[in-house]
């Protein structure tokens, strides 16, 4: 299945890709901007004010939502299933090095941690696991790995230039993508080798594994102009093709990728090259799931 949530409390699932359904919206201001599935449920966090929203379904349909008071630096920010557990991660996403990284974590969806505080002065965005590793990338060029989730060690000499948007873990390595098509490989979260820059003013901002292959698909410098879209079998080696319509962020299941793009669009693809909007909402979207 997949699940599709932002703005204005917006949730949506689909088990193809493209026909959603179950359109559920919450209050004014409301924002989920982390989406997973696992152990038979949707799961998204997100932020209203000053309070962080835990969410989740059985069936897309009815929701059980908490609140938890952020205490003016909480605020959820990223969400991940792997290993049999949720992990939502989030921070205070304004003041420069005192980012009061935390995370929360949750077998069922509906049951949280409290806030577990981890060491870290700048955000981590987004992360993803494999090979009994968490391994996350995020603001100023942070990128970190953990074990559990909870002890979180940083990659050393890490500079803003090479800051990564996204992860993706296949084939034994993990892989980060980020502005201008920067690309680097790891296979611990702590030693990153083969740094690779693309097409200037292409971003990568989503970078996914389909079994075979990593897709980081890059939309245009300019509005309305063709992106990159790049492909790699091992994380070192990469080929680029251009695109058309490229979302901003996408994931993959059932042969298909699917994204999601600004002004509430929902688009799909079978090769990551050429982009079909499915959906339109007046809602932007956040976050996108495939599980």
């Amino acid at each position: 299945m997949f699940l599709a949530v932002g703005q204005q409390g917006q949730r949506l699932i689909s088990d193809n890709g493209s026909d959603w359904k179950n359109l559920q919206l919450g209050k004014e201001g409301e924002y989920y901007r982390g989406a997973a599935i696992g152990n038979g449920k949707f799961v998204t966090v997100g932020t209203f004010g000053g309070n962080n929203i835990l969410s989740s379904s059985p069936d897309g349909n009815v929701w059980k939502s908490i609140n938890k008071d952020g205490k003016y630096k909480y605020y959820l920010r990223g969400l991940n299933f792997a290993n049999g557990y949720f992990l939502a991660m989030g921070g205070e996403p304004v003041t420069v090095g005192a980012a009061s990284q935390f995370v929360m974590i949750s077998t069922d969806g509906d049951t949280w941690t409290d806030f577990v505080p981890i060491a870290g002065k700048f955000l981590i965005r987004r992360f993803a696991y494999g090979n009994n590793l968490w391994v996350g990338v995020g603001d100023r060029g942070r990128r970190a790995a953990s074990a559990d989730g909870k002890d979180w060690k940083d990659a050393t000499q890490a500079k803003a230039i090479d800051t990564l948007v996204d992860v993706a873990y296949g084939s034994g390595v993990f892989v980060g993508v980020g502005l201008h098509g920067l690309r680097m490989a790891s296979k611990d979260g702590l030693n990153w080798f083969s740094q690779q820059r693309g097409e200037e003013g292409i971003h990568l901002n989503s970078v996914v594994w389909t079994g075979t292959q990593f897709v980081a698909a890059g939309m245009g410098a300019t509005s309305g102009a063709p992106g990159l879209t790049y492909f790699s079998s091992d994380g070192y080696a990469w080929k680029t093709q251009p695109n058309e319509d490229a979302p901003q962020t996408m994931c993959f299941g059932n042969k298909l990728f699917v994204g999601i793009n600004w002004r509430g669009r929902i688009l799909t693809s079978t090769d990551a090259l050429k982009w079909t909007q499915v959906y339109k909402s007046e809602h932007n979207f956040e976050a996108i799931a495939f599980g």
